[in-house]
This record gives structure tokens, C-alpha cells and sequence, in this order.
């Protein structure tokens, strides 16, 4: 039995490669797959400003950038007490070096802002040099760096859009209290918004509420 065995497996092999014939025809082309997510990053409007100003050396910078991407909705509005609005956006460039984003509060009925933040960094990619300015979060405290914040000429369009400039200036002074920085001559970051708005409802409960 062992040799039949033996003579089987080369007979098998042979029948079955002599089995193997040509290639037929390309079949039909399958069913159109489901479209894959779109990554690319949303624009709409635009932060727009110049930042100029003297580091701690005295070396002057003058320089500008325009941003008009952003991640999750284009920009936020939401009513509060009275007549009051807070207003939230940010925008960012194609890389995301650069990105500015600004909240604050709004009266369309007197058109007082208050509650003004403007954070982030100001970027402009010229040919190999990237100049960057940080604008950056300080109270108004002693030894703390003193910084302004303002939104100017605010208009709105409902709940769907505002337009309006911004100014951050940061005086000179600071460096009092450790590991937070000084500042030798006064830096101005200054420009001009344009964006849509989403508006915001919240549904909560007040304590006590069946």
C-alpha cells in the first residue's frame, strides 16, 4: 500500500495541472463603492490682522495674516439675560500654525461689548521665515503683563452673521512674578472679522423643576 501511495501524489499533481486552462474574460466591473469622508478642513470668512511691536531687544516686527479655516462649526451665538448676545469663533490657517479665536458679549441695543478674550497666534509664512506673535491670556493683576482687549464696530445679521475689528495690545511691564515674562515695549495685534454664526440653545433644568 505504501508504494501505490507514492505513485498517486505525482499522478494527482500531473491531472491536475493539466486541468488548468486559459484565462477566461475580465468579469464585470462591481458595484460603485460608498463615497469615502471628505478631511478637508471647512472655510468660511475670515479673521484678518496685522501684528507689530519691538521684542524684549528692540528688534522691530510688522507683519499680517489672514485666516479662514475652521474645525467644528463656522462660529456660535447664544442669548442670554436680557437683550444680551455671547458670541464665540475662531479661524486658523491651511497648515495650523496660525490660529486666532475670540469670545465676548454683545448688546445689539446700546452695541457694548464686554467679556472680550482673544487668544492665540498670529502667523505669516514668508518664503523659509515664519514670524509668530502669541496672544496670550493675562489678568490685569500687578506684576502680570497688562493687556487690552477690545471688539469694535460689531454688526450683526440676525443670528447668522457679524462683522467687526479687534484690537490686543500688551503695554509694557510684567516679569514681577516668577516664570511669567516681561515685556519692554508695547505690542499691538489688530484687525478685522467677517463670519457666519450658528445659534445656540440650551435645554436645561432650574434646581427644583419636576
Amino acid at each position: 500500500m505504501r508504494k501505490v501511495t507514492a505513485l498517486l501524489i505525482p499522478t494527482t499533481l500531473l491531472f491536475v495541472w493539466s486541468c488548468r486552462g486559459k484565462q477566461g474574460p475580465q468579469g464585470p466591473q462591481g458595484p460603485q463603492g460608498n463615497p469615502g469622508r471628505d478631511l478637508t478642513r471647512p472655510q468660511q470668512g475670515y479673521i484678518e490682522g496685522r501684528a507689530r511691536g519691538k521684542d524684549n531687544a528692540g528688534n522691530a516686527f510688522d507683519f499680517t495674516f489672514r485666516y479662514s479655516y475652521y474645525f467644528a462649526v463656522p462660529g456660535a451665538i447664544q442669548a442670554l439675560s436680557g437683550n444680551i448676545r455671547e458670541i464665540f469663533f475662531e479661524r486658523s490657517d491651511s497648515a495650523g500654525l496660525g490660529n486666532i479665536s475670540i469670545r465676548f458679549r454683545f448688546n445689539p441695543s446700546n452695541n457694548q461689548t464686554s467679556d472680550v478674550t482673544i487668544e492665540g497666534n498670529a502667523v505669516e509664512l514668508r518664503g523659509n521665515t515664519v514670524s509668530a506673535y502669541a496672544l496670550e491670556y493675562y489678568l490685569n493683576a500687578p506684576g502680570l503683563p497688562r493687556v487690552t482687549r477690545e471688539i469694535r464696530n460689531v454688526r450683526l445679521l440676525g443670528d447668522t452673521a457679524c462683522t467687526g475689528e479687534f484690537v490686543y495690545i500688551r503695554e509694557t511691564g510684567g516679569g514681577m512674578i516668577p516664570n511669567t515674562p516681561s515685556n519692554t515695549h508695547p505690542d499691538t495685534v489688530s484687525g478685522t472679522f467677517n463670519v457666519k454664526l450658528l445659534p445656540v440653545r440650551s435645554y436645561g433644568r432650574t434646581a427644583g423643576a419636576n
